[in-house]
């Protein structure tokens, strides 16, 4: 198994290393995955949360006149609040689809990415998929040599991804899961944890979950009136109490999913949920 210990930049295949940035925790697991993709010219995936030895790491491993991109799959903090410093250390060129004005970022892409462009180095290239859920400006990277995908936050090791309204949406993370599902694909490589060898069997669980917790949300539903704090305690009970505010995101996604269906009615996260 490759080195997952932090600020290691360990070798997955020919052109992908990965160094685990320094910031564990309950939702980032080891930490958040830095991918370094080719040797002449290389691009780096997600520079992580904004820790100068991790930054480091990352020139060391590269090289810093060979880092040429710098790509983000999306805008949350522990992906992208390093973008600037490796900016600052590389002149690399920025290329993400966001981030949006919500979020208040101290960063703006060079190239704002579109679905279907393609990342072209001197050995490789890699693919733009616009794959939304997660965040609105998610991002995936298909490399086409080795038919691997970086999946970000959309597919994680482990456990499933939070998604969290407003920017999440629970709808977009299911069509997102359906179009990766058709890609012939050799491994995923997450935002989070290890690689994943099995990626057709990875992305039907993905699906399955999601259209599990829909049912149960349903069912309880069915019994009569709910809030999301209760439908959180009876459906997440193997899920540590610290993570219920996250659940409860997912719970509202989900709602949200089942009322623009017309299924359920309710308002927010304070209200009471009911069959429609």
């Amino acid at each position: 198994m490759p080195d997952m210990t932090g600020g290691v930049a360990a070798a997955l295949s020919p052109l992908i290393r990965r160094i685990v940035a320094p910031n564990p925790g309950l939702m980032t697991g080891p930490g958040t995955n830095t991918y370094l993709v080719g040797i002449d010219e290389v691009a780096v995936i997600d520079p992580g949360p904004d820790a100068p030895s991790h930054i480091e790491a990352i020139v060391g491993a590269s090289m810093r006149e060979r880092v040429r991109w710098i790509l983000v799959t999306h805008h949350h903090i522990d992906h992208a609040a390093g973008v600037q410093r490796l900016k600052e250390a590389t002149g690399a060129e920025i290329v993400a689809f966001g981030p949006p004005k919500s979020a208040g970022a101290d960063w703006a892409p060079d190239r704002k990415a579109k679905d279907g462009d393609v990342i072209e180095g001197t050995e490789w290239g890699l693919e733009v998929l616009h794959t939304p859920g997660h965040a609105s400006d998610h991002l995936c990277f298909f490399l086409e040599e080795e038919r691997v995908l970086f999946t970000g936050d959309t597919v994680l090791s482990g456990s499933t991804t939070v998604i969290n309204p407003p920017d999440g949406d629970m709808a977009a993370d299911l069509q997102s899961l359906e179009r990766l599902r058709k890609r012939r694909l050799s491994r995923l490589c997450p935002g989070h944890g290890d690689v994943l060898d099995d990626p057709k069997a990875i992305l039907s669980e993905y699906v399955a979950h999601r259209m599990e917790r829909e049912n149960q949300i349903l069912e309880i539903l069915s019994a009569g009136p709910s809030k999301i704090t209760d439908l959180v305690s009876k459906i997440y009970v193997d899920v540590p109490e610290a993570l219920h505010d996250m659940a409860g995101r997912s719970v509202l996604a989900h709602l949200q999913k089942l009322k623009a269906e017309g299924r359920v009615s309710g308002r927010d996260v304070n209200s009471a949920w009911k069959v429609a």
